[in-house]
């Protein structure tokens, strides 16, 4: 019998109403999230918990198309919803964010293909981006033999995503999207790794599977804001710009990780001063003062960080593509990485401050700590690799073409 919560759950998810009803959910979960985290972390999975009362609390529905039961909320509030749980359980945000951003890109598909997979009100998908093993053209559709690593979350999932290289005529053709469902995949438990390790993101086996033309949609298509969905989903967010939607928060688990940080810091630091009852001076330990500089700023780093998704899914995330030049395109892939990256050295320079205690194993200092260093380690946040499309944007140089 299949216990994942998208076939147990017997309601339909709440339909949110606005941001603040949405961050009023994502708080009220915190506290159970934060006493699961040991069973994620053993498990090296979402525990069932977390992901139903996720599901029922409609907060996978932000940027779910209306059509099929979603409240359209946008990016922003997907954004301030992964903080929210990020900052108690960083896997638990982590595949919050994944699973939310890939109901954008779901909205995308041709309607036929977008009816099958919201047949069912509590789908998930989960997705692969690195692959091996040719994906062939072939008639009335395409077939793959082949591995997808590091979905993040494929155990709770009954679609998966994967973004390949077609193969027409033994040439490679466009880059596309394909929808495959669980039941034709695979998966290998080999999750196991210092960080992150409630996300289950784990290998994918495809032993030549076929799958139909309108199940997938290219790369370019989704690129240029006209992907096949529009035709229903007339949604602005759904002909913006893919890198301030889908990955528009690719950044805000390690955001939200460290967010968590702050708060086991202050907790920790607080323990640590008297206030005598005869005086308003606090005691304050050595170098206490130099401690509360470095959690000040860390603290001011990383809303600075969250400031900038903010603002940058304010200007874009409804914004047609037409309007959006290759330079400020790359801008958005720029902040993405700096954003992680500003808060991975917020969190490195603050736990420093933490002694000895925080090397335990069972301390949340260096849970959250780790978690962060691994959310803002995935290869699209990389500062060296992203920065450069900007600059050569900027300068008016070549850009490889997109296929």
């Amino acid at each position: 019998m299949d216990t994942r919560p998208v076939y147990t759950l017997s309601s339909k998810p709440a339909v949110i109403e606005s941001h603040d009803e949405a961050v009023e959910r994502a708080r009220a979960l915190r506290g159970r999230l934060r006493e699961r985290l040991g069973k994620g972390q053993e498990m090296r999975r979402p525990p069932d918990e977390n992901v139903a009362d996720i599901l029922e609390s409609g907060l996978l529905g932000v940027m779910k198309p209306k059509r099929y039961g979603g409240s359209e909320l946008g990016t922003e509030t997907m954004i301030d919803v992964t903080v929210e749980l990020a900052s108690a359980d960083p896997s638990t945000g982590w595949v919050y964010m994944l699973w939310t951003a890939h109901m954008w890109l779901q909205a995308l598909w041709p309607e036929k293909a977008m009816d099958e997979m919201w047949e069912n009100p509590n789908t998930l998908a989960s997705s692969v981006v690195s692959t091996t093993g040719d994906v062939l053209a072939v008639d009335g559709g395409y077939r793959w033999a082949g591995r997808g690593f590091f979905s993040s979350g494929v155990d709770h999932c009954n679609w998966l995503t994967a973004l390949v290289p077609v193969v027409r005529d033994g040439e490679r053709a466009e880059m596309r999207w394909l929808l495959i469902p669980r039941e034709d995949l695979e998966i290998i438990d080999d999750w196991h790794t210092l960080g992150l390790r409630g996300t289950g993101s784990k290998t994918v086996v495809l032993n030549d599977v076929f799958i139909p033309e309108h199940r997938t949609v290219t790369r370019l298509a989704i690129a240029a804001g006209q992907p096949p969905g529009r035709e229903v989903n007339t949604h602005p967010m759904y002909g913006a710009p893919e890198p301030a939607n889908f990955t528009g928060a690719m950044s805000v688990p390690a955001v939200g990780a460290a967010v968590g940080l702050i708060d086991q810091f202050l907790q920790r630091l607080g323990s640590k001063i008297e206030v005598p009852e005869t005086t308003n001076s606090p005691y304050l330990p050595e170098g206490m003062p130099q401690t509360m500089s470095r959690l000040a700023q860390a603290s001011a780093t990383i809303d600075s960080a969250r400031a900038l998704m903010l603002l940058n899914a304010q200007r874009y995330a409804r914004r047609p593509v037409t309007e959006v030049p290759i330079e400020q395109d790359m801008r958005l892939r720029r902040d993405t990485a700096f954003a992680a990256q500003t808060a991975r050295r917020a969190v490195n320079t603050l736990y420093e401050e933490s002694g000895g205690s925080a090397l335990a194993e069972n301390s949340q200092l260096q849970l959250f700590w780790r978690d962060t260093n691994a959310a803002a380690a995935h290869r699209g946040l990389m500062w060296d690799w992203q920065s450069e499309g900007w600059v050569k944007a900027s300068l008016g140089l070549p850009m490889p073409p997109l296929t």
